[in-house]
Protein backbone atom coordinates (compact mmCIF):
# COMPACT_ATOMS: atom_id res chain seq x y z
CA UNK A 1 0.00 0.00 0.00
CA UNK A 2 1.22 3.50 -0.73
CA UNK A 3 0.11 6.85 0.64
CA UNK A 4 -1.43 9.13 -1.96
CA UNK A 5 -0.65 12.82 -1.56
CA UNK A 6 -3.41 14.93 -3.06
CA UNK A 7 -3.67 18.64 -3.66
CA UNK A 8 -6.10 21.11 -5.13
CA UNK A 9 -6.20 20.47 -8.86
CA UNK A 10 -6.67 23.13 -11.49
CA UNK A 11 -10.29 23.35 -12.43
CA UNK A 12 -11.05 21.32 -15.52
CA UNK A 13 -13.76 19.02 -16.78
CA UNK A 14 -13.34 15.37 -16.00
CA UNK A 15 -15.85 12.78 -17.13
CA UNK A 16 -16.19 9.37 -15.52
CA UNK A 17 -17.48 6.47 -17.58
CA UNK A 18 -19.76 5.32 -14.75
CA UNK A 19 -23.45 5.83 -14.16
CA UNK A 20 -24.30 8.67 -11.81
CA UNK A 21 -27.27 6.84 -10.29
CA UNK A 22 -26.49 4.15 -7.76
CA UNK A 23 -27.23 0.82 -9.42
CA UNK A 24 -28.57 -2.24 -7.64
CA UNK A 25 -26.39 -5.33 -7.85
CA UNK A 26 -27.54 -8.84 -7.02
CA UNK A 27 -24.10 -10.18 -7.82
CA UNK A 28 -21.69 -8.12 -5.70
CA UNK A 29 -21.95 -7.65 -1.93
CA UNK A 30 -19.90 -4.69 -0.66
CA UNK A 31 -19.13 -2.82 2.55
CA UNK A 32 -17.28 0.50 2.92
CA UNK A 33 -15.56 1.51 6.16
CA UNK A 34 -13.74 4.61 7.40
CA UNK A 35 -11.02 4.57 10.06
CA UNK A 36 -11.52 8.27 10.90
CA UNK A 37 -14.48 9.66 12.81
CA UNK A 38 -17.26 12.07 12.00
CA UNK A 39 -16.01 15.67 12.18
CA UNK A 40 -12.29 14.79 11.99
CA UNK A 41 -10.23 18.00 11.77
CA UNK A 42 -7.20 18.37 9.49
CA UNK A 43 -5.20 21.44 10.50
CA UNK A 44 -1.85 20.65 8.91
CA UNK A 45 -1.69 17.22 7.35
CA UNK A 46 -3.20 13.89 8.22
CA UNK A 47 -3.63 10.43 6.74
CA UNK A 48 -7.22 9.40 6.19
CA UNK A 49 -7.76 5.67 5.80
CA UNK A 50 -10.41 3.03 5.41
CA UNK A 51 -11.26 -0.25 3.76
CA UNK A 52 -13.59 -1.86 1.24
CA UNK A 53 -14.89 -5.42 1.51
CA UNK A 54 -16.34 -7.00 -1.61
CA UNK A 55 -17.57 -10.40 -2.77
CA UNK A 56 -15.92 -9.65 -6.13
CA UNK A 57 -12.33 -8.47 -6.38
CA UNK A 58 -12.85 -7.22 -9.93
CA UNK A 59 -14.28 -3.90 -8.79
CA UNK A 60 -12.94 -0.37 -9.00
CA UNK A 61 -12.84 1.93 -5.98
CA UNK A 62 -12.97 5.69 -6.51
CA UNK A 63 -12.84 8.65 -4.13
CA UNK A 64 -14.09 12.25 -4.13
CA UNK A 65 -13.81 15.24 -1.81
CA UNK A 66 -16.65 17.80 -1.69
CA UNK A 67 -17.25 20.90 0.35
CA UNK A 68 -20.62 21.69 1.93
CA UNK A 69 -21.83 23.54 -1.19
CA UNK A 70 -21.30 20.46 -3.35
CA UNK A 71 -18.13 21.74 -5.03
CA UNK A 72 -15.83 18.84 -5.87
CA UNK A 73 -12.29 19.64 -4.72
CA UNK A 74 -10.60 16.46 -5.80
CA UNK A 75 -11.26 12.98 -7.09
CA UNK A 76 -9.58 9.88 -8.40
CA UNK A 77 -9.39 6.09 -8.43
CA UNK A 78 -7.39 4.03 -5.97
CA UNK A 79 -4.49 2.38 -7.78
CA UNK A 80 -5.13 -1.36 -8.04
CA UNK A 81 -1.39 -1.98 -8.18
CA UNK A 82 -0.81 -0.50 -4.73
CA UNK A 83 -4.21 -1.10 -3.07
CA UNK A 84 -4.83 -4.79 -3.74
CA UNK A 85 -7.82 -6.88 -2.71
CA UNK A 86 -6.85 -9.91 -0.67
CA UNK A 87 -9.06 -12.80 0.50
CA UNK A 88 -10.39 -12.55 4.06
CA UNK A 89 -12.96 -15.38 4.02
CA UNK A 90 -14.63 -17.67 1.55
CA UNK A 91 -15.96 -15.52 -1.27
CA UNK A 92 -14.92 -12.16 0.24
CA UNK A 93 -11.99 -9.83 -0.37
CA UNK A 94 -10.73 -6.71 1.40
CA UNK A 95 -8.80 -3.66 0.25
CA UNK A 96 -7.27 -1.06 2.59
CA UNK A 97 -6.50 2.47 1.46
CA UNK A 98 -4.72 5.50 2.87
CA UNK A 99 -4.62 9.08 1.71
CA UNK A 100 -2.51 12.00 2.88
CA UNK A 101 -4.36 15.31 2.97
CA UNK A 102 -2.50 18.59 3.50
CA UNK A 103 -4.64 21.50 4.62
CA UNK A 104 -2.40 23.98 2.80
CA UNK A 105 -3.61 22.54 -0.52
CA UNK A 106 -7.28 23.28 0.25
CA UNK A 107 -9.57 26.06 1.28
CA UNK A 108 -10.97 25.72 4.78
CA UNK A 109 -14.14 23.71 4.48
CA UNK A 110 -16.71 21.41 5.92
CA UNK A 111 -15.98 18.54 3.56
CA UNK A 112 -17.18 15.06 2.70
CA UNK A 113 -14.93 12.18 1.73
CA UNK A 114 -16.88 9.86 -0.59
CA UNK A 115 -15.82 6.32 -1.52
CA UNK A 116 -17.61 4.55 -4.39
CA UNK A 117 -17.40 0.93 -5.55
CA UNK A 118 -17.82 0.43 -9.30
CA UNK A 119 -18.65 -2.82 -11.10
CA UNK A 120 -19.28 -3.14 -14.84
CA UNK A 121 -19.20 0.67 -15.13
CA UNK A 122 -21.98 1.05 -12.55
CA UNK A 123 -21.68 2.52 -9.07
CA UNK A 124 -23.04 -0.29 -6.87
CA UNK A 125 -22.14 1.12 -3.45
CA UNK A 126 -20.98 4.41 -1.96
CA UNK A 127 -20.55 6.00 1.44
CA UNK A 128 -19.39 9.36 2.80
CA UNK A 129 -17.75 10.65 5.96
CA UNK A 130 -17.85 14.38 6.85
CA UNK A 131 -14.62 16.04 8.06
CA UNK A 132 -13.10 19.51 8.39
CA UNK A 133 -10.10 21.10 6.70
CA UNK A 134 -8.71 24.11 8.53
CA UNK A 135 -6.48 26.47 6.55
CA UNK A 136 -5.74 29.72 8.37
CA UNK A 137 -5.38 31.54 5.06
CA UNK A 138 -9.01 30.95 4.05
CA UNK A 139 -12.43 31.29 5.64
CA UNK A 140 -14.42 28.06 5.74
CA UNK A 141 -17.57 27.61 3.67
CA UNK A 142 -19.23 26.26 6.81
CA UNK A 143 -18.32 25.53 10.41
CA UNK A 144 -20.73 22.58 10.57
CA UNK A 145 -20.61 18.97 9.44
CA UNK A 146 -23.78 16.93 8.89
CA UNK A 147 -24.59 13.34 8.00
CA UNK A 148 -28.02 11.71 7.67
CA UNK A 149 -27.69 8.08 8.73
CA UNK A 150 -31.34 7.11 8.29
CA UNK A 151 -33.00 6.97 5.87
CA UNK A 152 -30.39 6.26 3.25
CA UNK A 153 -30.63 7.89 -0.17
CA UNK A 154 -33.30 6.35 -2.44
CA UNK A 155 -34.56 4.23 0.47
CA UNK A 156 -38.06 2.74 0.69
CA UNK A 157 -40.17 4.11 3.54
CA UNK A 158 -43.36 2.50 4.89
CA UNK A 159 -45.41 4.58 7.29
CA UNK A 160 -43.81 7.26 9.46
CA UNK A 161 -40.33 8.54 8.63
CA UNK A 162 -37.72 8.00 11.34
CA UNK A 163 -34.74 10.31 10.92
CA UNK A 164 -31.36 9.72 12.50
CA UNK A 165 -28.59 12.20 11.79
CA UNK A 166 -25.57 13.79 13.38
CA UNK A 167 -24.39 17.35 13.16
CA UNK A 168 -21.76 19.40 14.97
CA UNK A 169 -19.53 22.38 14.36
CA UNK A 170 -15.76 22.31 14.09
CA UNK A 171 -15.43 22.67 17.87
CA UNK A 172 -17.72 19.68 18.51
CA UNK A 173 -20.73 21.72 19.60
CA UNK A 174 -24.25 20.93 18.40
CA UNK A 175 -26.81 23.39 17.04
CA UNK A 176 -29.86 24.07 19.19
CA UNK A 177 -32.29 23.58 16.33
CA UNK A 178 -32.69 22.60 12.69
CA UNK A 179 -35.30 22.95 9.98
CA UNK A 180 -36.55 19.54 8.81
CA UNK A 181 -38.99 19.14 5.95
CA UNK A 182 -40.24 16.68 3.33
CA UNK A 183 -41.75 17.43 -0.07
CA UNK A 184 -43.38 15.17 -2.65
CA UNK A 185 -42.47 15.15 -6.34
CA UNK A 186 -43.66 13.21 -9.37
CA UNK A 187 -40.22 11.95 -10.39
CA UNK A 188 -36.86 11.20 -8.84
CA UNK A 189 -35.16 13.79 -11.07
CA UNK A 190 -37.12 16.60 -9.40
CA UNK A 191 -35.95 15.75 -5.88
CA UNK A 192 -32.97 17.58 -4.36
CA UNK A 193 -32.69 19.53 -7.60
CA UNK A 194 -32.42 23.01 -6.08
CA UNK A 195 -31.16 24.74 -2.96
CA UNK A 196 -33.65 24.62 -0.09
CA UNK A 197 -35.46 27.65 1.25
CA UNK A 198 -35.45 28.75 4.87
CA UNK A 199 -38.83 28.20 6.52
CA UNK A 200 -39.03 28.80 10.26
CA UNK A 201 -42.27 26.79 10.44
CA UNK A 202 -40.07 23.71 9.97
CA UNK A 203 -37.81 24.60 12.91
CA UNK A 204 -37.52 21.98 15.64
CA UNK A 205 -35.45 21.88 18.83
CA UNK A 206 -32.80 19.15 18.73
CA UNK A 207 -31.72 16.80 21.49
CA UNK A 208 -28.33 15.15 20.99
CA UNK A 209 -26.61 12.03 22.27
CA UNK A 210 -22.94 12.00 23.27
CA UNK A 211 -21.80 11.15 19.72
CA UNK A 212 -23.60 14.06 18.02
CA UNK A 213 -26.69 12.06 17.04
CA UNK A 214 -30.26 13.33 17.08
CA UNK A 215 -33.48 11.64 16.01
CA UNK A 216 -36.80 12.93 14.76
CA UNK A 217 -39.99 11.38 13.39
CA UNK A 218 -42.30 12.76 10.72
CA UNK A 219 -45.85 11.46 10.25
CA UNK A 220 -46.02 9.91 6.75
CA UNK A 221 -48.54 7.11 7.18
CA UNK A 222 -51.38 9.21 5.73
CA UNK A 223 -49.28 10.70 2.92
CA UNK A 224 -49.63 9.50 -0.69
CA UNK A 225 -47.05 7.21 -2.24
CA UNK A 226 -44.38 8.83 -4.37
CA UNK A 227 -40.92 10.33 -4.54
CA UNK A 228 -40.02 12.64 -1.65
CA UNK A 229 -37.06 14.73 -0.66
CA UNK A 230 -35.91 15.10 2.93
CA UNK A 231 -34.11 18.31 3.84
CA UNK A 232 -32.28 18.91 7.12
CA UNK A 233 -31.08 22.50 7.34
CA UNK A 234 -29.13 24.46 9.96
CA UNK A 235 -29.13 28.25 9.84
CA UNK A 236 -26.41 30.61 10.98
CA UNK A 237 -26.85 31.40 14.67
CA UNK A 238 -25.93 35.05 14.15
CA UNK A 239 -27.84 35.48 10.90
CA UNK A 240 -30.91 33.19 10.87
CA UNK A 241 -31.66 34.10 7.24
CA UNK A 242 -28.40 32.47 6.14
CA UNK A 243 -28.02 28.72 5.63
CA UNK A 244 -25.06 27.30 7.52
CA UNK A 245 -25.30 23.74 6.16
CA UNK A 246 -27.96 21.40 4.77
CA UNK A 247 -28.38 17.85 3.55
CA UNK A 248 -30.95 16.63 1.07
CA UNK A 249 -31.77 13.05 0.12
CA UNK A 250 -34.48 11.28 -1.86
CA UNK A 251 -36.72 8.47 -0.66
CA UNK A 252 -39.68 6.47 -1.95
CA UNK A 253 -42.82 6.43 0.20
CA UNK A 254 -44.66 3.12 -0.06
CA UNK A 255 -47.84 3.01 2.04
CA UNK A 256 -50.11 1.12 -0.35
CA UNK A 257 -49.93 -2.66 -0.46
CA UNK A 258 -49.75 -4.44 -3.81
CA UNK A 259 -53.07 -5.59 -5.26
CA UNK A 260 -53.54 -9.30 -5.95
CA UNK A 261 -55.70 -10.07 -8.96
CA UNK A 262 -56.71 -13.61 -9.96
CA UNK A 263 -59.60 -13.26 -12.45
CA UNK A 264 -60.24 -17.02 -12.61
CA UNK A 265 -59.55 -18.53 -9.18
CA UNK A 266 -59.49 -22.32 -8.84
CA UNK A 267 -62.79 -24.00 -7.94
CA UNK A 268 -63.92 -27.55 -7.19
CA UNK A 269 -63.47 -29.81 -10.20
CA UNK A 270 -63.29 -33.40 -11.38
CA UNK A 271 -59.80 -34.73 -12.00
CA UNK A 272 -58.63 -34.68 -15.60
CA UNK A 273 -55.46 -34.85 -17.65
CA UNK A 274 -55.38 -31.07 -18.12
CA UNK A 275 -53.20 -28.70 -16.07
CA UNK A 276 -54.81 -26.37 -13.53
CA UNK A 277 -53.54 -22.84 -14.26
CA UNK A 278 -53.90 -20.03 -11.71
CA UNK A 279 -52.97 -16.72 -13.33
CA UNK A 280 -52.11 -13.67 -11.18
CA UNK A 281 -50.43 -11.68 -13.98
CA UNK A 282 -52.86 -8.76 -13.60
CA UNK A 283 -51.64 -8.13 -10.04
CA UNK A 284 -49.97 -4.74 -9.62
CA UNK A 285 -48.72 -2.11 -7.23
CA UNK A 286 -51.25 0.76 -7.09
CA UNK A 287 -48.51 3.40 -7.45
CA UNK A 288 -45.08 1.86 -8.04
CA UNK A 289 -46.35 -0.18 -10.98
CA UNK A 290 -42.99 -0.07 -12.78
CA UNK A 291 -41.26 -1.77 -9.86
CA UNK A 292 -40.83 -5.53 -9.55
CA UNK A 293 -43.31 -7.71 -7.68
CA UNK A 294 -42.30 -10.94 -5.98
CA UNK A 295 -44.77 -13.83 -6.09
CA UNK A 296 -44.69 -16.60 -3.46
CA UNK A 297 -47.05 -19.53 -4.07
CA UNK A 298 -47.40 -22.37 -1.55
CA UNK A 299 -49.68 -25.34 -2.14
CA UNK A 300 -50.59 -28.21 0.20
CA UNK A 301 -53.04 -31.09 -0.22
CA UNK A 302 -54.89 -33.63 1.90
CA UNK A 303 -53.14 -36.68 0.42
CA UNK A 304 -49.53 -36.12 1.50
CA UNK A 305 -47.25 -33.78 3.44
CA UNK A 306 -45.58 -32.30 0.38
CA UNK A 307 -45.52 -28.51 0.06
CA UNK A 308 -45.21 -27.11 -3.45
CA UNK A 309 -43.44 -23.73 -3.49
CA UNK A 310 -43.14 -21.58 -6.59
CA UNK A 311 -41.64 -18.11 -6.28
CA UNK A 312 -39.93 -15.42 -8.31
CA UNK A 313 -40.25 -11.97 -9.85
CA UNK A 314 -42.96 -10.87 -12.27
CA UNK A 315 -43.41 -13.06 -15.38
CA UNK A 316 -41.20 -15.79 -13.94
CA UNK A 317 -43.72 -16.58 -11.23
CA UNK A 318 -47.09 -14.92 -11.70
CA UNK A 319 -48.62 -18.19 -12.99
CA UNK A 320 -49.03 -21.29 -10.81
CA UNK A 321 -49.61 -24.67 -12.42
CA UNK A 322 -50.95 -27.83 -10.79
CA UNK A 323 -51.50 -31.35 -12.06
CA UNK A 324 -55.25 -31.70 -12.64
CA UNK A 325 -55.19 -35.49 -12.49
CA UNK A 326 -54.26 -35.72 -8.80
CA UNK A 327 -57.43 -35.83 -6.72
CA UNK A 328 -57.22 -34.21 -3.26
CA UNK A 329 -58.35 -31.24 -1.20
CA UNK A 330 -56.01 -28.33 -1.92
CA UNK A 331 -55.00 -25.15 -0.13
CA UNK A 332 -53.21 -22.65 -2.37
CA UNK A 333 -51.74 -19.47 -0.88
CA UNK A 334 -50.28 -16.48 -2.70
CA UNK A 335 -48.18 -13.77 -1.07
CA UNK A 336 -47.30 -10.77 -3.22
CA UNK A 337 -44.39 -8.58 -2.06
CA UNK A 338 -43.58 -5.21 -3.60
CA UNK A 339 -40.15 -3.62 -3.90
CA UNK A 340 -40.75 -1.55 -0.78
CA UNK A 341 -41.34 -4.60 1.42
CA UNK A 342 -45.14 -4.45 1.77
CA UNK A 343 -47.09 -7.61 1.04
CA UNK A 344 -50.62 -8.83 0.39
CA UNK A 345 -51.92 -12.37 0.87
CA UNK A 346 -54.79 -14.47 -0.39
CA UNK A 347 -55.65 -18.16 -0.40
CA UNK A 348 -57.88 -20.58 -2.26
CA UNK A 349 -59.41 -23.84 -1.00
CA UNK A 350 -60.65 -26.23 -3.64
CA UNK A 351 -61.05 -29.93 -4.32
CA UNK A 352 -60.09 -32.11 -7.24
CA UNK A 353 -62.52 -35.02 -7.02
CA UNK A 354 -61.66 -38.51 -8.10
CA UNK A 355 -63.32 -39.37 -11.40
CA UNK A 356 -65.11 -42.79 -11.23
CA UNK A 357 -63.59 -45.47 -13.45
CA UNK A 358 -65.29 -46.50 -16.66
CA UNK A 359 -66.22 -50.21 -16.62
CA UNK A 360 -66.53 -52.09 -19.89
CA UNK A 361 -67.72 -55.71 -19.85
CA UNK A 362 -67.48 -58.06 -22.82
CA UNK A 363 -69.31 -61.42 -22.56
CA UNK A 364 -68.59 -63.96 -25.25
CA UNK A 365 -67.30 -61.14 -27.46
CA UNK A 366 -70.38 -58.96 -27.00
CA UNK A 367 -70.08 -55.58 -25.25
CA UNK A 368 -72.51 -55.28 -22.38
CA UNK A 369 -73.53 -52.12 -20.57
CA UNK A 370 -75.05 -51.77 -17.15
CA UNK A 371 -78.65 -52.97 -17.17
CA UNK A 372 -78.41 -55.13 -20.28
CA UNK A 373 -79.99 -58.58 -20.30
CA UNK A 374 -77.75 -61.39 -21.54
CA UNK A 375 -79.21 -64.72 -22.70
CA UNK A 376 -76.89 -67.71 -22.62
CA UNK A 377 -77.53 -70.75 -24.81
CA UNK A 378 -76.16 -73.09 -22.16
CA UNK A 379 -74.33 -73.09 -18.90
CA UNK A 380 -71.03 -73.99 -20.48
CA UNK A 381 -67.90 -71.89 -19.99
CA UNK A 382 -68.32 -68.25 -21.02
CA UNK A 383 -65.73 -65.61 -21.89
CA UNK A 384 -65.56 -62.60 -19.53
CA UNK A 385 -63.37 -59.63 -20.49
CA UNK A 386 -62.98 -56.38 -18.47
CA UNK A 387 -59.67 -55.29 -19.99
CA UNK A 388 -61.28 -52.34 -21.79
CA UNK A 389 -62.22 -50.73 -18.48
CA UNK A 390 -60.32 -47.51 -17.81
CA UNK A 391 -59.56 -44.79 -15.29
CA UNK A 392 -57.75 -41.46 -15.28
CA UNK A 393 -54.04 -41.65 -15.90
CA UNK A 394 -52.97 -41.22 -12.29
CA UNK A 395 -55.34 -43.98 -11.08
CA UNK A 396 -54.88 -46.39 -13.96
CA UNK A 397 -52.23 -48.50 -12.26
CA UNK A 398 -54.52 -49.05 -9.29
CA UNK A 399 -57.55 -50.06 -11.37
CA UNK A 400 -59.15 -53.31 -10.08
CA UNK A 401 -61.94 -55.45 -11.48
CA UNK A 402 -63.89 -57.53 -8.95
CA UNK A 403 -66.26 -60.14 -10.37
CA UNK A 404 -69.25 -61.45 -8.43
CA UNK A 405 -72.27 -63.59 -9.16
CA UNK A 406 -75.42 -62.94 -7.18
CA UNK A 407 -73.34 -60.95 -4.72
CA UNK A 408 -70.69 -63.60 -4.29
CA UNK A 409 -67.16 -62.60 -5.28
CA UNK A 410 -65.70 -65.20 -7.61
CA UNK A 411 -62.42 -63.66 -8.75
CA UNK A 412 -60.47 -60.41 -9.28
CA UNK A 413 -58.72 -59.03 -12.35
CA UNK A 414 -59.65 -57.27 -15.56
CA UNK A 415 -58.02 -59.63 -18.04
CA UNK A 416 -59.99 -61.96 -20.34
CA UNK A 417 -60.87 -65.29 -18.73
CA UNK A 418 -63.29 -68.20 -18.96
CA UNK A 419 -65.98 -68.62 -16.41
CA UNK A 420 -67.95 -71.74 -15.65
CA UNK A 421 -71.28 -71.21 -14.00
CA UNK A 422 -71.33 -72.62 -10.45
CA UNK A 423 -73.81 -75.48 -10.09
CA UNK A 424 -75.40 -73.95 -7.03
CA UNK A 425 -75.87 -70.56 -8.81
CA UNK A 426 -78.12 -71.79 -11.60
Amino acid sequence: MRVIVIGLFSIFLMLFSVDSVLAESDEVDTSIGFDFTFGEIIENEKILSGSVVSSNQDVEVSWEIYNSTGFKYNWGVFDSESEDFFPISEGYFSMSWEMMIKSQDYYSCSCEFKVSVIHDSNIISEDVMPFFISNENYISDSNFAMQIENPINNDWINGDLSIEARVSDITGNNPQSAQISVKRYLTYAETCNSDPEINFENEIVLSFTANNFFSHEIEMETKPDGWYELVVLVTNSENPDEIEIFNCLSFKLNNLKPLISVPNPPTDMIESSSTIIVDASTSADPFWFEESLYFIWTCTNSKDSNIIVHEGYNANAWIFELDGSASADYNLKLELVDSGGLSSKTEFNFSVSNSPPSSKLIINGITVIDGDEVNLDNLGPISLDGSKSSDTENDEQGLRCIWSVNGNVIFEGCENREFSWPENQT
